[in-house]
């Protein structure tokens, strides 16, 4: 068993993490790491911080056994602490990413991996130098309904493809919310943006670029608000991506063939009770139910088979450069 604690009782963590991992065969969860003064963000002492987050600790004890340690450092030096999920703001995944790796610890980061392709590239290397998994947190990439869409196109099902969209995005969450922050990592790309950028990715093949990409801004934040993107794979096939953080809910994929369509509404943020459909329009028109699956459960599990087979850990740390490499291209050509 991969004993794993969590840096930050964060909602992310309370609602599918621990509940996923808890259910787990590899990985054991042991406790939550609460700030202590100056740790959070190593800038200031904030009262008000330290005590939430002691608060959310103790929801966690209450909710799901383990132990709380006071100090993000004292989950970071305990020998009873394998690897550690780091749910925080993108803004101090860099940060607190290579503390983690330079404890000797495997890190699992909640997506995006970093806040910039240079902060991606440094952890990918320390974790190689000491010798530590790493993996990014896009859990839907795991879920089945993706291995059935797979299978579908895979057999011909649509014919040859002609066109991939994607979206993720969601109502505006508040001024006070560290999305709409720059000095956090904030911004509709590294939040929102990934899922559709990881799933063109997955579709596309390795060979995938961006061709034009758009960021925007509003209500006067200093993030992008809104975005979407074009990327091509080598064969020529379009993915045409939208994204945004101030947007009526949309959470879908749609594949266009020569010979029929697929849509799917829910792709990238089903809970493990909820069940997904696959729409398909081709000479007749039919829905495929698919049970429900936790796809943070598989995702943490992906982790602990990176932990343990080390050309796993090989192929999912390309992966997260290619991903970070392709949300830097995004960015320069929206500037």
């Amino acid at each position: 068993m991969i004993r794993i604690g969590v840096l930050a009782p964060s909602e992310i963590a309370f609602r599918r993490f621990v509940p996923a991992i808890k259910n787990s065969s590899a990985i054991e969860y042991v406790g939550v790491a609460c700030a202590a003064a100056n740790e959070w963000d190593e800038k200031s002492a904030d009262t008000g911080i330290i005590s939430s987050e002691l608060k959310k600790a103790e929801k966690f004890r209450d909710s799901f056994g383990g132990k709380i340690f006071h100090g993000y450092r004292a989950m970071l030096t305990s020998s009873d602490v394998d690897a550690i999920y780091v749910p925080l703001p993108p803004g101090l995944h860099y940060h607190w990413g290579l503390k983690v790796i330079n404890s000797g610890k495997h890190l699992f980061l909640e997506k995006p991996f970093s806040d910039s392709l240079e902060h991606t590239a440094a952890l990918i290397n320390a974790a190689i130098e000491k010798n530590v998994a790493v993996h990014e947190n896009f859990a839907f990439v795991y879920h089945k309904q993706i291995e059935e869409i797979r299978r579908l196109i895979n057999e011909g099902v649509l014919g040859e493809l002609r066109l991939i969209r994607t979206a993720f995005g969601f109502p505006y969450r508040g001024e006070s919310d560290f999305r709409y922050h720059r000095s956090l990592g904030g911004g509709a790309l590294l939040d929102c943006g990934g899922y559709p950028i990881r799933l063109a990715h997955l579709l596309l093949g390795e060979k995938a670029r961006v061709t034009a990409a758009t960021l925007c801004a509003a209500k006067g934040h200093d993030v992008d608000v809104f975005g979407s993107a074009t990327l091509v794979g080598a064969d020529g096939l379009t993915a045409q991506i939208s994204f945004g953080m101030d947007n009526s809910y949309k959470c879908e994929l749609e594949v266009w063939g020569s010979k029929g369509v697929l849509q799917t509404p829910r792709i990238f943020t089903p809970t493990a009770e909820m069940s997904t459909s696959i729409h398909l329009f081709t000479d007749s028109s039919q829905e495929r139910i698919i049970q429900p699956d936790d796809q943070f459960l598989h995702s943490a599990e992906y982790f602990a088979e990176c932990i343990q087979n080390k050309d796993v850990c090989k192929l999912r740390m390309d992966e997260i450069l290619r991903q970070s490499e392709l949300m830097e291209d995004i960015r320069r050509l929206a500037e």
